[in-house]
């Protein structure tokens, strides 16, 4: 009975060879398969220890939508209108992938933002808040910047123009809060270089305004000053109001001398009554005197009663009225002014914040639930796949090279090479004993 295959007697191993006489790779490797499971395990091991001695890395997002301007309207007017316009020829632009903006050569409010959130300035406010040279482990603020932006990855969506900003970090946490310290100190930033006409005019109007307080709160100073010094309030009404007592102390006066000239005609100047009639009279007279004032010279007049503490006098009061009325005359213009411009100030503040350069937020940075790297599964099976590769590499190249004549000229060149590495190494071991 014929064997089937060749009989394998114990401490016998075959040479399976190939048409040059070398034995075949799959019998070198299966001969080799004690050294190559060794490192297959020792690359398991090693791989297991690197993959769970890296740190965890969570991953925060959150997506933007650019605010509109006026300026931003027109120019997707003027795209809408180039791309969809002209009927076939903006199916054919869109077919063909060609972006409007970039053709036109206009600026997209996602492409501004971006560069704001990449400017030095926003990442040195992020380094200073969260103190990230020590957070990184970095000396300087160069190398801190470098380190931040490989961990902040800003993508835009060209078509909906949504903004996706993800911050990396071993600290969920702080992940998520540099996410929104992003948004806040990009649209902090925008506000400070909003450079738009309605910008401009509020700024204008603001220091006016500031102008235009002073002048009326001056005005209206000297008009209460100017008041409080002559007893004045409202010229007309305390002018009517002087006449009509003077009139009414006038009509006193004609009946009281009346009066004193018919007790005279009974009754001698001694008499009681006639001198309680003429002390009345004179009073009236005083009073009277005293209301109408000096005709010659009405400052010393209103100088005396300002003394004396009454109002001013009759004859004084048209003059005292006069730079009454002028001083609440430069008030009044005053308010009229201060009034005008807080109008227009408020108008300005409105158009600004309509073209204030402001982000809205469509998803919040939150918390990351599970690590986005490093996966330890992946690094483990990858370090052992090529540990399996290099093993079966050196397994092949150094049969090949045991393979080659003893006269071969690359066995001769690594002869000579280890020849003057032995003597180098005892050279340096000679100097290390010495």
């Amino acid at each position: 009975m014929e064997s089937s295959g060749p009989v394998l007697v114990p401490g016998y191993e075959p040479s399976f060879q190939d048409q040059n006489g070398k034995p075949e790779k799959l019998w070198l490797l299966w001969r080799e398969r004690r050294s190559l499971w060794r490192v297959l395990w020792m690359a398991a091991l090693a791989s297991t220890i690197v993959a769970f001695l890296i740190p965890r890395h969570y991953q925060s997002t959150a997506k933007l939508v650019p605010g509109e301007t006026s300026s931003n309207s027109m120019a997707a007017a003027l795209m809408s209108r180039v791309s969809g316009g002209g009927g076939g020829s903006g199916a054919g632009a869109a077919g063909l992938g060609m972006d409007a903006a970039g053709f036109l050569g206009l600026k997209t409010p996602g492409a501004f933002y971006i560069e704001i959130l990449r400017s030095r300035t926003v990442q040195d406010q992020l380094i200073n808040k969260f103190d990230l040279r020590t957070h990184y482990k970095k000396k300087y603020y160069r190398d801190t910047r470098k380190k931040l932006d490989r961990y902040t990855d800003i993508q835009e969506d060209k078509k909906s123009g949504v903004i996706t900003l993800t911050v990396t970090d071993t600290d969920k946490n702080l992940a998520a809060t540099m996410v929104q310290a992003y948004v806040d100190d990009m649209n902090r930033v925008a506000a400070g270089l909003n450079t738009s006409a309605a910008h401009r005019e509020r700024e204008f109007l603001e220091q006016r305004l500031k102008t235009a307080k002073q002048d009326l709160d001056d005005a209206v100073m000297r008009m209460s000053q100017f008041s409080s010094k002559h007893t004045m309030m409202d010229v007309q009404q305390q002018g009517r109001a002087m006449m009509e007592a003077a009139a009414k102390l006038q009509g006193e006066l004609i009946a009281s001398e009346s009066e004193l000239k018919g007790l005279q005609q009974i009754y001698s100047d001694d008499n009681v009554r006639v001198k309680s009639a003429r002390a009345r009279v004179g009073e009236l007279q005083t009073q009277l005197k005293k209301m109408v004032g000096d005709y010659t010279e009405p400052s010393t007049a209103a100088a005396e009663s300002q003394v004396a503490g009454s109002y001013p006098s009759i004859r004084t009061l048209p003059a005292l009225g006069y730079g009454y009325s002028e001083l609440y005359r430069q008030a009044k213009i005053q308010e009229s002014v201060f009034d005008f411009l807080t109008h227009q100030y408020e108008m300005a503040r409105i158009q600004e914040a309509k073209e204030l350069p402001v982000v809205r937020v469509m998803d919040e940075g939150d918390v990351p639930e599970k690590k986005a790297s490093p996966n330890r599964s992946l690094i483990i099976a990858l370090s052992v796949l090529s540990a399996l590769v290099l093993g079966c590499v050196w397994v092949i190249e150094k049969e090949r090279w045991n393979q080659l004549p003893a006269d071969d000229s690359h066995r001769l060149l690594a002869g000579e090479v280890e020849v003057e590495l032995k003597s180098v190494l005892r050279k340096v071991r000679g100097n290390r004993s010495r």
